[in-house]
């Protein structure tokens, strides 16, 4: 009994360092309803909506609502970031399988 009160003290611990290290230990922000993590999320790949040029024939990022759910989802918003360019790509903060489907938010200030 010993031997799995230690085994699951140090699954915990190890779970525990694990998060304390990874990236993903961020802040989390929220701009215009959205919220995404706050740290580079590195290399992306958008998506056809960017890779497409669709955003810039979408100045209201119509195209990015998804009908089935009320709220109104944006590509796009506008914050202040550390970034040096002027709009920067956060990891959105998985909530729904919209969220799932569409990882990447663009932080522009």
């Amino acid at each position: 009994m010993q031997n799995l009160s230690f085994l699951s003290k140090a699954l915990a611990l190890a779970a525990f360092a694990a998060f304390a290290a990874s990236p993903a230990a961020a802040t989390v922000r929220t701009a215009q309803g959205q919220t995404y993590w706050s740290g580079d999320p590195g290399q992306v790949d958008p998506g056809a909506y960017w890779s497409g040029g669709q955003d810039h024939f979408d100045p209201h990022h119509y195209l990015s609502w998804y009908g089935g759910d009320p709220q109104d989802y944006q590509m796009t918003v506008y914050s202040t970031h550390r970034g040096a360019a002027r709009c920067v790509w956060r990891e959105r903060v998985i909530n729904t399988y919209w969220d799932f489907q569409h990882p990447y938010v663009r932080v522009c200030d």
